[in-house]
C-alpha cells in the first residue's frame, strides 16, 4: 500500500484531498495542519509521497518541511502546492527538494493525475536503482572466485541439492561444515541460480557483531529508540527483501535474538527496535555453522524449536579431504586466478601437484588458497616446487586421534628427503589402517574420512598388499 502525507493549514482544503485520494483503494492517506505535526510524522512513518502547502502559515514554515522530506532515509518524493502560483514560489519550492509544483487553482483529477504521475516516475527511479546495484555486484562477481570446483561424487551430489534448494527459492536451510570448507560460497551459488538471484544476496556474521548491536543490525531500529540513534535505520532484513539472507555463524546467536529469530521464521514479520508497526518482508533464510547445533541445543545454548525451523533443509559441505579428488582441480583454479590478476605465468611442478593431493588440510579450500597464494608470491622461477608450499603440518597427513601412527624418525633425520619421509610415513599409516578394518577398503575409507576412490588409487601408488590369506 502506498503512503501519502498531506500537510495544509487549511482544513478544508485539507479534507477534500484527504477524501478525494481515499476512493483509491491503494493509498493510505496521513494528514498534518502545522509544521510540527508534519515533522514528527516525516520521523516516524515512512511516505512514497509528501503533498505540502508552500505557505504553512508562512513559506518558511513550507519550505522547512519539504527539506525535512527530502532528508528522510526512505526519500520520499514531494509535490509542493501553494495558492499563488509564481515563477519565484515555484523555484523556492525546487531549490528545497520538490519535484513537482501546482498551484491551488487546480483541479482534484489534475492533482490525481499529477500525483500518479510521480508514484510512477518514483518506483521507475526506484527499479534502476536496484537494477544498478545489482549490476554492480554481477561485475564483482565475475571478477571474484566465487564458483564451486570439482568432480568427486560429494561435489557433484551437493551440487544436485543446491540446485533443487535453489529451484525452491523458499526453503528455509542449514549449511553445515568445517571452517573453510565454502559454506558462504553455497549459499551465494543457491542465490545465484534461485529466481531471487535478481534481487540482494545480503551476508551477516552472527559472529563478528557485539551482542548489543545484532538486534539493530538485524531488524533495524526507529530514531531515538535507544542511546545513539539519530536516525531511523533499516536492518538487514529489510535490505535482503525479495532475496536471500545469509546468517553465518548462527550457532552464535544469543537466546533472546534466537526467540525474535524464530517470530520472523514463523510470522513473515518483524518489528524495528522501538517500532509499534509491523514490516512484512518475503526473504529466504540460509544459516550456516560450523558448530554442532545438536550439541548446543542438548546444553541448553541453541533453542530446539528454532533449530528445527532452520534445518528443513540440511546442506552438509564436506572437507577437503574427503574430496582429494578436487584438490589439483582447485589448486589449478586458484593458480590461474593468481595468474589472471598479477599477469604472470607460474605452473605446477608434478612433485609439488602430488604434494598437494597427499597433504590433510585442515583448514580445507581456505587453506588450499592460502598456501597457493603464498607460493605464487615467492616462486622464483616458473614452476611452483614442493620447497615453495607451506604446510600447518609436516608429516601429520590424517589429523584425527583414531587414526594416527607413531613414527619415531632417526638421529639424523633431516638428512632424509622430505618425500621419502612422507612415502615412509604413509605405507605405515595406510597398512595398519588396512590391517585395522581387515582390508575392506569401504571401511577403511570411512575411518580416515578419505573417498573409497581416492584410497583405492593410494594402495596402488603405495603398493601395498594383503599378506593376510
Amino acid at each position: 500500500m502506498i503512503s501519502i502525507l498531506i500537510i495544509d493549514d487549511e482544513v478544508s482544503m485539507l479534507r477534500g484531498i484527504e477524501f478525494h485520494l481515499q476512493e483509491s483503494t491503494n493509498y493510505r492517506i496521513y494528514t498534518a495542519s502545522d509544521r510540527k505535526t508534519a515533522i514528527d510524522l516525516l520521523n516516524t512513518h515512512e511516505f512514497d509521497l509528501v503533498v505540502s502547502d508552500l505557505m504553512l502559515p508562512e513559506i518558511v514554515d513550507g519550505l522547512a518541511i519539504i527539506q525535512a522530506a527530502k532528508t528522510q532515509w526512505y526519500l520520499p518524493s514531494v509535490l509542493a502546492m501553494t495558492a499563488f502560483d509564481s515563477v519565484e514560489n515555484a523555484v523556492n519550492a525546487m531549490k528545497a527538494g520538490a519535484d513537482d509544483f501546482i498551484s491551488k487553482g487546480f483541479g482534484l483529477d489534475e492533482m490525481s493525475l499529477r500525483i500518479d504521475n510521480m508514484l510512477e516516475k518514483k518506483k521507475h527511479v526506484d527499479r534502476l536503482s536496484i537494477e544498478n546495484r545489482i549490476l554492480r555486484e554481477t561485475i564483482q562477481k565475475q571478477f571474484s572466485d566465487y564458483q564451486i570446483v570439482g568432480k568427486s561424487s560429494k561435489i557433484i551430489s551437493l551440487m544436485k541439492k543446491v540446485q533443487k534448494v535453489a529451484a525452491d527459492a523458499k526453503v528455509t536451510c542449514l549449511i553445515e561444515g568445517e571452517s573453510g570448507t565454502g559454506k558462504d560460497l553455497v549459499a551465494r551459488t543457491i542465490h545465484t541460480l534461485s529466481i531471487r538471484g535478481n534481487a540482494p544476496f545480503v551476508p551477516i556474521n552472527c559472529a563478528a557483531i557485539p551482542e548489543n548491536l545484532i538486534e539493530s543490525e538485524l531488524f533495524g531500529h526507529e530514531k531515538g529508540s535507544f542511546t545513539g540513534a539519530y536516525s531511523t535505520k533499516q536492518g538487514k532484513f529489510e535490505h535482503a527483501r525479495g532475496g536471500i539472507i545469509f546468517l553465518d555463524e548462527i550457532g552464535e546467536l544469543s537466546i533472546n535474538l534466537q526467540v525474535r529469530l524464530l517470530r520472523v521464521l514463523e510470522e513473515r514479520s518483524f518489528y524495528r527496535v522501538g517500532g509499534k508497526n509491523p514490516i512484512e518482508v518475503d526473504v529466504m533464510v540460509i544459516s550456516a555453522t560450523n558448530s554442532d547445533l545438536k550439541k548446543l541445543v542438548n546444553s541448553g545454548r541453541f533453542r530446539e524449536d528454532l533449530y528445527f525451523r532452520l534445518n528443513v533443509v540440511n546442506i552438509v559441505v564436506p572437507p577437503l579431504r574427503e574430496r582429494r579428488e578436487d584438490i589439483e582441480l582447485l589448486a589449478h583454479f586458484f593458480l590461474e586466478k593468481f595468474n589472471r590478476e598479477r599477469n604472470k605465468h607460474l605452473q605446477f611442478s608434478d612433485k609439488a601437484l602430488r604434494q598437494l593431493e597427499d597433504y590433510n588440510f585442515p583448514g580445507n579450500v581456505r587453506e588450499l588458497r592460502n598456501i597457493i597464494e603464498d607460493a605464487f608470491v615467492f616462486t622464483e622461477g616458473p614452476l611452483i616446487q614442493p620447497e615453495n608450499l607451506s604446510f600447518r603440518t609436516a608429516t601429520k597427513l590424517i589429523d584425527r586421534e583414531e587414526n594416527m601412527v607413531d613414527i619415531k624418525l632417526a638421529k639424523n633425520s633431516h638428512r632424509i628427503l622430505h618425500k621419502d619421509a612422507i612415502e615412509a610415513f604413509e605405507k605405515k599409516y595406510f597398512l595398519q589402517l588396512l590391517q585395522d578394518n581387515f582390508w575392506n577398503i569401504n571401511e577403511a575409507s570411512k575411518k580416515a574420512g578419505l573417498s573409497r576412490e581416492w584410497l583405492s588409487k593410494k594402495i596402488k601408488k603405495l603398493g601395498l598388499k594383503n599378506s593376510v590369506i
